[in-house]
């Protein structure tokens, strides 16, 4: 019993500290799939991607978000 419950308080331990983290989202406009959304490390990783996929054709924009 005991073992159950401390595996359950840990759990929950966890799951608090991995819903405050920031995530950060590139999200590109694609000429034919529309918005796609892909996660990314760090903001510096998004700026980066966005750009190269700005290069190619049919991905005229993208903007990088920060979530929670």
């Amino acid at each position: 019993m005991k073992s159950y419950l401390l595996f359950f308080s840990s759990a929950l331990f966890f799951t608090g500290i991995s819903a405050q983290a920031e995530s950060y989202w590139l999200i590109i406009q694609n000429s034919t799939y529309g918005i796609e959304k892909i996660e990314m490390k760090n903001m510096t990783q998004c700026e980066e991607q966005g750009k190269e996929y700005s290069k190619s054709p049919g991905i005229p924009r993208y903007l990088c978000l920060v979530g929670k």
